[in-house]
Formats: C-alpha cells, structure tokens, sequence
C-alpha cells in the first residue's frame, strides 16, 4: 500500500527536477559573437544572433567570454569596424554589468532576455 504512494512521490520529485530553466548554460552566450539584426525584440531589446549580416551599416555586436573578459563590435567616427575590449561581470538573473579598458567609454548593463543557441534578445542600460 505504502509502494504506489512512494512511486508517486519519487515520479512528482524526479519530474519536477527535469524542468527546463530560463537561466541560459554558459555555453549557451559564451565565447561566441552575437551581431545586432536590428530588429526589435520585447520590452526595449534588440534580437542579436550569430551570423553576421556582413553589412557594414549594421556592424554591432558583442562577445562574453568564460574568462571574464568582454568585446564590443561597431563602427569608429570615420565609419571603419572597430573592436572595444573590456570585461563583465554577472549581476543577476542574465544581468551583466560592461566596463571597457578605456576609461573614457561609459560602461553599461547588458541586459539579456530569451537565450537561445543562435539569438537571443539585449538590452544595452547606461
């Protein structure tokens, strides 16, 4: 009597721990290169993904890599790509507070929301 109460109770634990988190796996941002596609996402982000539209208007991207440091991909004054190194630091919940080796550019929070393997959704809050 006591056996399909304790299977009960061992299938309710084991389902609940199987449930997919919103929190993205490090492999799931890290070490790769997410470009800007310009299209709006939900609540103030941009959908960014991980092919390049190869458009020179359009070059804005990052990279988050497991060793802490961070990239910024855009365009100089004269319009020529540039690379802003930097480094993050986790903050929260897919929270990542951006500071640059150059002092004179201004730090942000990136905020991501819906992580996928190749795009995601970025907020950039100075």
């Amino acid at each position: 009597m006591r056996l399909p109460l304790y299977l009960s109770a061992a299938l309710l634990m084991f389902s609940a721990g199987c449930q997919k988190s919103d929190e993205p796996t490090p492999d799931t941002l890290l070490g790769k290169n997410w470009y800007n596609t310009t299209q709006a996402g939900d609540d103030g982000h941009t959908i960014f993904s991980t092919t390049n539209p190869n458009l020179a208007w359009t070059y804005d991207g990052f990279r988050l890599d497991a060793d802490g440091s961070f990239v910024e991909y855009g365009l100089d004054a004269a319009f020529n790509p540039e690379t802003r190194p930097g480094s993050w630091k986790q903050e929260g919940s897919l929270k990542y507070r951006i500071s640059f080796q150059n002092p004179a550019r201004k730090g942000y929070l990136l905020r991501i929301a819906k992580p996928a393997a190749n795009q995601l959704q970025a907020r950039r809050d100075y």
